[in-house]
């Protein structure tokens, strides 16, 4: 329904008459909190977290995927 809505956005507002494909989707549960850390720690044994980083994953990721390395 959220995809649906957000296509008809595109074809109405952002590119009216114009034709276009959408190639690829992604959907997806965003972590957010009350703070901006994100928290990286093990769970269990072999089990760790990196989690809530507040939509800058892509920016943060690299280093959270790091960090949770050394945990190891």
């Amino acid at each position: 329904m959220i995809q649906q809505k957000l296509e008809e956005i595109l074809h109405e507002v952002i590119l009216p008459d114009t034709k276009f494909e959408i190639d690829r989707r992604w959907s997806g549960i965003m972590g957010v909190g009350d703070q901006k850390k994100s928290i990286i720690k093990p769970l269990s044994q072999h089990v760790f977290c990196g989690v809530r980083q507040g939509g800058m994953g892509v920016a943060i990721g690299s280093l959270v995927g790091t960090e949770l390395a050394d945990l190891l």
